[in-house]
């Protein structure tokens, strides 16, 4: 799902509520999928103001999280051709109850056998925890699962899952955000999503 106007503006409301000027559109966007604590004290600089940023982003973000957010163009028809054929759950770094709000939000309740999220009980993420929790709630080994991502964390937590990993290139992070890693396929296109069906007869990655 594309969320990037519901994360800016939250960002926004954030540095506005703390005094601070706001960083780079850029800078913002690179942080997308990390901790929130570790992303505010990565951009004020200072430790401990990550649990304040974090705290004006979630008041901000609970009440908005759905104001523009949608789904990345071509993602709701192939999840919806891939629902009933395939168990499908949700890792994310969002925090649990806000991510099943923009699930629900989106119509995606009913293809989802799990979603999980940030502050669930799970080490953030590249500690596969969380995902080696919903290859179990699924029955599946991670062998047999296709985590799709798009960014470097999504990466390292597959790989430290030993969980074949596919980078979603229409997402946030840019096939440069790979750079010295190799990805088991990188879609180009939702409609590829079709294709990881035979995920266990593709070729194993060299990573």
């Amino acid at each position: 799902m594309d969320s990037q106007g519901d994360i800016l503006r939250a960002y926004e409301a954030s540095f506005d509520a703390i005094g601070v000027p706001l960083p780079p559109r850029e800078r913002l966007l690179s942080t997308i999928g990390t901790r929130l604590e570790e992303c505010f004290a990565q951009l004020l600089g200072d430790p401990a103001m990550g649990p304040e940023g974090a705290r004006h982003f979630r008041a901000w973000y609970e009440a908005h999280c759905l104001d523009s957010t949608r789904p990345f163009a071509g993602v709701d028809a192939s999840l919806r051709s891939l629902a009933g054929e395939v168990p499908m759950a949700v890792c994310t770094m969002k925090k649990g109850p806000y991510a099943r709000k923009v699930v629900a939000g989106l119509g995606w309740e009913g293809l989802f056998d799990e979603v999980l999220g940030a502050e669930e009980g799970f080490p953030a993420k590249p500690d596969p925890a969380m995902l080696l929790e919903l290859c179990r709630r699924l029955e599946v080994t991670p062998g047999e699962a296709a985590f799709v991502g798009d960014t470097r964390l999504d990466f390292l937590t597959a790989r430290a899952a030993r969980c074949p990993f596919h980078f979603a290139a229409w997402g946030y992070g840019g096939i440069s955000s790979l750079d010295g890693l190799t990805a088991r396929s990188i879609l180009r296109s939702p409609s590829e999503l079709a294709g990881l069906r035979a995920v266990r007869d593709q070729p194993k990655s060299r990573d």
